[in-house]
């Protein structure tokens, strides 16, 4: 899914789980997840890192970080405030 660009106001209006194009440099996008109760801009990806769009290539991708965990030793893949949900999505 390609990323569309934020709209002019998204600071104020902060959509939750709707990914855009990142405005800091060196990532793919950025998206705002509720953690713990507050709003939090995460930004995933790295734009230096052509996307290699080859099924075998996608397979080896979500092999490897389908087994990406956090800090309290869950998966990320299904958890839609870690990067690696987004990065996963955005594939």
């Amino acid at each position: 899914m390609p990323l569309t660009r934020a709209p002019a106001n998204f600071k104020e209006l902060k959509p939750l789980y709707k990914a855009y194009k990142s405005t800091k440099s060196g990532k793919d996008g950025m998206v705002y997840v509720k953690k713990g109760g507050a709003k939090r801009l995460l930004h995933f990806g790295d734009s230096s890192m052509a996307n290699n769009t080859s099924a075998a290539a996608k397979k080896s991708y979500m092999a490897r970080s389908g087994g990406i965990k956090n800090k309290e030793g869950k998966l990320t893949k299904n958890d839609k405030n870690s990067a690696n949900y987004w990065s996963r999505r955005n594939w």
